[in-house]
Parts: structure tokens; C-alpha cells; sequence
């Protein structure tokens, strides 16, 4: 799975980090200390909370439409494009997670779970040709999907039902026989691809109601009751804290983080460069450098809507609104990381911010020249790789120097 790397990075940092909270908690905080606690108070619900409840509340709307379509006798064009829209406002919403997949997203192997890629069309088809299989998937929909097994979940199988060569799936291909070549000779229906999707739809609603639940402690009660007592997932830490509580309880009895800087540097190590890294070196880079090489457009994130760039740059504007305190900020506020940075003399603060803006800059040049799926070899898609690892540099050296203080 892509995610590999992912995993052994968050999970050493969260050993490091467990490790530390064995030491003493200082005991007392300095102007910088107040600042940076500022910061953390005001991207926790700004970003954290915002951005996992929006995505919570999508992945459930996906989830009703489906069920609804499902249900129908036959579909219509408007029914597919609103799934469609669907699915790509709750993808946008979990790409903007991915600055912070340390904590509950990893903890508990929800990343892995809802977007690991390349789906494995192969064994998919072979599912969804066994009547058995689609009648326990009509039946008990969520509870049914380890069936198709943990390679044909989460965003990416659903991708692959509504979405082909970068449009949404006509209505005509889903009355009808799947025709991808991975199904050849398998007969399978779009009745049976939508009764799947209805099931990944509802799986994915769950976790990322777990998400939610993990992190916010003003989560919807129904919400955190679903989870607790019906999916019999987690809400808190062993500490009995959410991830949200946690960091803003640094420095305090129970809370993995020390003090004030190792917190905000975890964020940008744990969080910022983690998501950099990979946008950079994997999601874009293990395509790119094929040298020529033929190569299996399914190992490209999101082949099928041929959204990757619009994914790269979501994952980059994370970081951007990790850095100025709030979802949807185009410039730093007042408490946040970005401005402690520049209102404490690090040198390099407007560098920083120069970095991130070439990065998404150069992911906006390459979308221009068409999908990256269709050409991830080019020019364009290695300047997005250069930009992208001076915007990580640029992430290391800060995190470093506020650890320092």
C-alpha cells in the first residue's frame, strides 16, 4: 500500500512524543510559551474541528445519497452527478485533513482504511461478480465490506464506480455491464458497483464520524453515541482525553505533549512536512521518475476523476491553514503559527511563507497543462516536486528552531 511510509513516520513520532511526556512538565511559561499556546488554541478548532466536521458531515450526506440510488429502480444523470459532487466535496474536505494525520488518524488506521490506493480492480471485479457477496452488501452494507477486502475501500473504490477518464459516470453505463477491462468476462451490473458504493459509503461515513469524535469534544452527541455503542470505535485516548484535548491540554497531567514548543513542532513535523513528504515524494514523485518507463496509471492517486493535482493542492493548503490558524486563511492571523514565527525573529518566517505560496503555485501551473494521471512525467509535475520539498526544508528548519526555545 502507498500509505506504508506514512504509517512507520507517524507511528515512531508518536513513540518519540509518548517518550517525552515521561519527563518532567515545565513549570512555567514564558511570553513564547503564551504565544504558541495562542497559536495551538486557535488552529485546534480552526482547522482540526472545522475541517473533520465538515468532512463528517459530507461523508454522511454521500452516504444518504447513496442509500438513496440504491433503493432506485433506475437512475437518473442528475442522481449520478450529485453523488459525484458529493463524493468530490468530501474528498476535498479529507485532503485538507492531511496536515494533521497524527493522532486519531493513524492511531486507530483510518487513514490507511479510507484512502489507500492503487484499488485492487482485479480482486474488486471477482467480488462483485459473487452474488453472495452483493446479497451481504445489500443486507448489512458496512458491516459487509471486508468481503471485497480493506484494497477496494474507502474514497478510491468509490471513485472508480462514479467516475471515468476524469468525468462523471453516465447513467447509461450504470444500467448497464461493467465494461473496464479488469471486469472482462465477469458480467457484473451497475446495480451491483452501486450496492458496493453504498456500503464503502457507509463504512467511510463512520469513520470519519470516528474522526470527529477523536478529535472534537463538542462532537454531535449522536455522532459520538454511534460510534461508542453501535461501531464500537474510539473517541478518546488512554488518557481519556480526545486528540483535540490533548494538545490543548500540553504541559498539563495526562497530555502526551511536554510543553508548548515540542507541541507546535510536533504540528509541523508530525503534521506539515509528514503530508509534504509525501505529496512531493510519493503521491507525485513515484509516478514521475519512471524515466520513460511504462507504468500503471492506478498507482496515481485518484486516476478516475483525474482530480491528483487538485488532491496535491488541497494537501498543501493543510499546511497553509496549519500554518495561519484557521481553514480557508490567506494570510496569518493574529495567534498563529505563522505570525509567532515572524513576531519572534526567525529568520527565515518570510521565506516560509514565499515557499508555500510557489508550491501551490506550481501545482496550479501543471493542473493547467492537463491531469497528471495523463502526463506525470512532465515538467511542470517536477518543479511541483522542487517547490514542494524547499516548502518542506523550509518546515524542518522551523520546527527545529522553535523546539530550541
Amino acid at each position: 500500500m502507498m500509505k506504508t511510509i506514512r504509517i512507520f513516520f507517524l507511528t515512531a513520532l508518536a513513540a518519540l512524543s509518548a517518550a517525552a511526556c515521561e519527563k518532567a512538565a515545565p513549570t512555567g511559561e514564558n511570553e513564547q510559551d503564551r504565544q504558541l499556546k495562542a497559536a495551538v488554541e486557535q488552529y485546534v478548532p480552526g482547522v482540526i474541528y472545522t475541517i473533520y466536521g465538515h468532512l463528517a458531515d459530507e461523508a454522511e450526506t454521500l452516504y444518504k445519497q447513496l442509500s438513496a440510488l440504491k433503493e432506485s429502480a433506475t437512475y437518473t444523470q442528475a442522481q449520478i452527478d450529485q453523488v459525484c459532487g458529493t463524493f468530490l466535496e468530501a474528498r476535498k474536505w479529507w485532503e485538507q485533513s492531511e496536515a494533521f494525520l497524527y493522532g486519531a488518524a493513524t492511531a486507530y488506521g483510518i487513514d490507511p482504511h479510507i484512502d489507500s490506493w492503487p484499488l485492487d480492480k482485479e480482486k474488486l471485479a471477482k467480488s462483485l461478480s459473487n452474488a453472495e457477496t452483493i446479497a451481504d452488501l445489500e443486507q448489512d452494507g458496512a458491516a459487509a465490506v471486508d468481503e471485497v477486502g480493506a484494497a477496494s475501500l474507502g474514497f478510491h473504490g468509490i471513485e472508480f464506480i462514479f467516475f471515468r477518464e476524469g468525468k462523471n459516470r453516465s447513467a447509461a453505463s450504470l444500467a448497464g455491464i461493467e465494461d473496464d477491462e479488469a471486469f472482462s468476462g465477469r458480467n457484473v451490473s451497475g446495480k451491483s458497483e452501486i450496492i458496493f458504493a453504498a456500503a464503502v459509503a457507509e463504512d467511510l461515513r463512520n469513520y470519519c464520524f470516528e474522526l470527529q469524535a477523536a478529535w472534537d469534544p463538542d462532537c454531535p452527541a449522536d455522532r459520538v453515541k454511534m460510534v461508542e455503542e453501535e461501531l464500537e470505535l474510539n473517541t478518546t485516548m488512554d488518557s481519556g482525553l480526545t486528540y483535540g484535548e490533548n494538545l490543548l491540554q500540553t504541559g498539563k497531567a495526562g497530555s502526551t505533549y511536554r510543553n508548548w514548543p515540542e507541541a507546535v513542532s510536533s504540528i509541523l513535523i508530525a503534521g506539515c512536512s509528514n503530508i509534504c513528504n509525501e505529496v512531493a515524494n510519493t503521491k507525485i514523485g513515484t509516478a514521475h521518475y519512471v524515466n520513460g518507463e511504462d507504468y500503471n496509471p492506478d498507482y496515481i492517486e485518484s486516476p478516475y476523476s483525474k482530480k491528483s493535482y487538485e488532491d496535491f493542492k488541497d494537501n498543501i493548503l493543510s499546511i497553509q491553514y496549519s500554518l495561519y490558524g484557521a481553514q480557508g486563511a490567506t494570510a496569518a492571523g493574529s495567534a498563529s503559527i505563522a505570525a509567532f514565527l515572524k513576531k519572534n525573529g526567525w529568520e527565515k518566517a518570510a521565506a516560509l511563507e514565499s515557499a508555500l505560496a510557489d508550491a501551490l503555485k506550481s501545482l496550479d501551473d501543471a493542473k493547467a497543462e492537463g491531469a497528471f494521471v495523463d502526463n506525470p512525467t512532465s515538467a511542470e509535475a517536477e518543479v511541483c516536486i522542487n517547490k514542494i520539498n524547499a516548502l518542506d526544508a523550509l518546515l524542518n528548519d522551523a520546527a527545529d528552531w522553535i523546539s530550541k526555545l
